[in-house]
C-alpha cells in the first residue's frame, strides 16, 4: 500500500493532537464496545454507606466528575501523569474534590494517606498494590477496580511488533494478589469485547491518548509500513480490536469487637460465677 502526502499528513496531524485527560468520546469513527456492568450504578450503590472515598488515577477527573452528586464530602483523587494533573484539579477542587499527586507505577510507590483512611476506594483503569489499598482501607471497607486486561488492543500492539508486556494483567491473577493482601474478594467479572476504528485518525488519536499501546517514539515516518498494514485493513471496514476488561469488588475484614470477651479458650474449666 502507498500512501500520497495528503493522507500521511492527516495522520501527522492526529498525531500531534494535545488531548485534555482520557475522554475519548470526542473521538469520531471510533467505536467502543461496553462492559455488561455499570461502573457509576456500582459506585454510586457503594457511595451511600462511605463517609470517605477515594479514587486512584483519576484520569482528567472526567468520570468522577461525573459522580460528584453521589460522593460525600471529603472525597479524594490521585493522579500520577503530570499532564493530567492540572486538568483534574480544574475540573475537581471546585467540586470539594482533593487531587493528590502521586505515581502508582513509581517503585516502592505508596499511597500518601494514614491508615485505615477511607471506606470506598476506587480504582479505574489504575495500577495500585493490594497491600497498600488493604493497609488505608477501613475495616469493613469496599474496594471496586475495573482494570484493562493485559490482552486489550493486542492486534494493535501486535502490528507495531510491540508483544504482549501486559500478559500477567488477569482477573485471576489480580483476585489472587486482593486475597493474599488479606481482602475478601465478593463479585469478579471479566468480559470480551470489540473496538472498531473507521479511519487512521481516529486510531492515531485514541494512541495518543493511550500511548502504553503504542511504540513510545510513535511517529508516522518512522513507524510508516506498520501505520499502512492497520490502514490496509480498514478498506474494507473498520480495524476490528479486542477490549478486555474484568471488574472485581472486594472487602476488608471487619474490625475485631473490643468490647466483647473470647470465652472460648476456658471451655472445661470450672468458672466461678459470681451472685448478684
Amino acid at each position: 500500500m502507498s500512501t500520497d502526502e495528503q493522507e500521511l499528513q492527516r495522520w501527522r496531524d492526529a498525531l500531534a493532537e494535545q488531548p485534555t485527560g482520557w475522554d475519548f468520546s470526542t473521538l469520531t469513527g471510533f467505536r467502543e464496545e461496553e462492559p455488561p456492568w455499570r461502573w457509576r450504578t456500582a459506585v454510586e450503590n457503594l457511595s451511600q454507606k462511605a463517609d470517605r472515598v477515594l479514587d486512584l488515577g483519576t484520569g482528567g477527573g472526567e468520570v468522577l466528575a461525573s459522580l460528584a452528586d453521589a460522593l460525600p464530602e471529603g472525597t479524594v483523587a490521585t493522579e500520577g501523569w503530570a499532564p493530567n494533573l492540572p486538568i483534574a484539579r480544574e475540573r475537581l477542587v471546585p467540586l470539594g474534590i482533593e487531587v493528590v499527586e502521586h505515581d502508582s507505577e513509581a517503585p516502592g510507590a505508596r499511597l500518601p494517606f494514614e491508615d485505615d483512611s477511607f471506606d470506598l476506594i476506587l480504582s479505574r483503569h489504575e495500577a495500585f498494590a493490594p497491600a497498600d489499598v488493604a493497609r488505608v482501607l477501613r475495616p469493613s471497607g469496599a474496594f471496586l477496580t475495573q482494570q484493562v486486561g493485559g490482552d486489550d488492543l493486542r492486534e494493535v500492539r501486535e502490528a507495531f511488533g510491540l508483544g504482549d508486556p501486559h500478559a500477567d494483567v488477569t482477573l485471576e491473577s489480580m483476585v489472587h494478589d486482593l486475597v493474599a493482601a488479606g481482602l475478601r474478594v465478593d463479585r469478579s467479572h471479566a468480559f470480551h469485547g470489540r473496538y472498531e476504528f473507521d479511519d487512521m485518525s481516529s486510531l492515531l488519536g485514541y494512541l495518543r491518548r493511550a500511548p502504553w499501546d503504542a511504540p513510545e517514539d510513535l511517529d508516522v515516518d518512522r513507524h510508516r509500513e506498520a501505520l499502512e498494514r492497520l490502514a490496509a485493513q480498514m478498506q474494507d471496514g473498520p480495524l476490528i480490536a479486542t477490549v478486555s476488561r474484568f471488574v472485581i469488588l472486594a472487602r476488608a475484614p471487619e474490625a475485631p469487637d473490643a468490647g466483647r470477651v473470647d470465652f472460648s479458650a476456658l471451655t472445661g474449666q470450672d468458672l466461678e460465677v459470681p451472685r448478684v
